[in-house]
């Protein structure tokens, strides 16, 4: 691997190939010259040393990824506006305007979708998304509850339900992910790397997996699961439907569905580190479940020896014992269409 060169060691080779009789000692003017010209030299090493890491896919990054991804028509995912729908309260036959304003406390802002009249009841139901794409888009029923710009009619609004599938922009990791993914298994002729790969390029889709002929000759199913890897929603189990089909070979019937969740009850007795309230509880759980969260589609088994590792590594807990996975003392075999959650959780304390 190319290293860019130090200016001093450049300032150094500089003078050691002057023929020149005149003292080459710092404040001398063959000195100032020599260093000036290392200065510029240093700076060019440095580039070098990044265009060769930019040339290849695994040391790239930004820009450069894109379009070595490009390359191999591996397009990075643009984020994404969350979406939902709006109630407004105010006069009957108030006129709000396509693109009105509407936030959150915090300043999260949400644009009308299209123009709606408030009727008769006093109330009135229209679609908006997030001004600002991305996941900071995806709140809680209820947060949106202010009207930046004063709408004259309308006295209230709020989101009787969540919004919900705004994602992020596509990470360099998660870009360089699906580049090598395509580069290294082949996606050829409708194969199950095609599938895969095709639903992967759909905006949301963390992580997928293809079932080929799973209910006979011609049929194929795709699990997706989001950006947080969990079981993806109905909206963007349409959307990668629609980017399948779009693209599948003529004759396949193609079915894409969310896994089952497949919930490990899990039971032990821990003895607590000295000043630790009940949060322990809720450490172990979060510890446990963030482990199975990125087990994703690669789990075959639970593993009650993982288990007690994670529990062990919590800051809360000194030792364990007694450790069952859904009243058993041995691992846990995950269904195929199935990704593993924590269950019920029983945590007491030894002695």
């Amino acid at each position: 691997m190319y290293e860019a060169r130090e200016q001093e060691d450049i300032l150094t080779e500089l003078q050691a190939a002057s023929t020149t009789p005149a003292s080459k000692v710092e404040g001398t003017f063959e000195n100032d010259v020599l260093a000036a010209n290392s200065i510029e030299f240093a700076k060019v090493e440095v580039e070098l040393e990044e265009l060769l890491k930019i040339g290849f896919a695994e040391t790239s990054y930004g820009d450069y990824l894109e379009m070595r991804a490009n390359e191999h028509g591996i397009i990075r995912k643009s984020a994404i506006s969350a979406t939902g729908t709006l109630l407004l309260k105010g006069t009957a036959g108030t006129i709000i305007s396509r693109g009105s304003l509407f936030a959150t406390d915090d300043g999260a802002m949400f644009a009308s979708s299209t123009d709606c009249t408030i009727a008769s009841d006093g109330s009135a139901e229209v679609k908006a998304s997030a001004v600002l794409a991305g996941k900071s888009g995806n709140v809680i029923s209820g947060s949106i509850k202010k009207m930046p710009i004063s709408i004259a009619g309308v006295q209230s609004v709020t989101n009787p339900d969540d919004f919900s599938g705004g994602y992020d922009e596509e990470s360099d990791t998660e870009l360089l992910q699906r580049l090598l993914l395509h580069v290294r298994t082949p996606a050829t002729s409708g194969n199950a790397n095609h599938y895969r790969e095709w639903a992967l390029s759909v905006a949301g889709v963390k992580a997928a997996k293809v079932q080929p002929l799973w209910q006979g000759n011609g049929t194929v199913r795709v699990l997706v699961l989001d950006e947080d890897l969990n079981p993806a929603g109905t909206d963007l189990l349409k959307q990668v439907q629609t980017y399948i089909d779009a693209n599948r070979p003529i004759g396949a019937t193609v079915t894409v569905a969310a896994p089952t969740t497949q919930n490990i009850d899990i039971s032990l007795s821990v003895s607590v580190h000295a000043g630790y309230t009940d949060s322990y509880k809720a450490d172990i759980q979060s510890a446990i479940q963030s482990y199975l969260t990125d087990l994703a589609f690669d789990a075959t088994q639970v593993s009650i020896a993982r288990i007690g590792k994670i529990v062990l590594d919590t800051d809360a807990v000194d030792d364990y014992d007694s450790l069952m996975l859904n009243g058993s003392s041995k691992n846990v075999k995950v269904e195929t269409s199935s990704i593993p959650r924590v269950g019920k959780l029983e945590v007491s304390t030894i002695g």
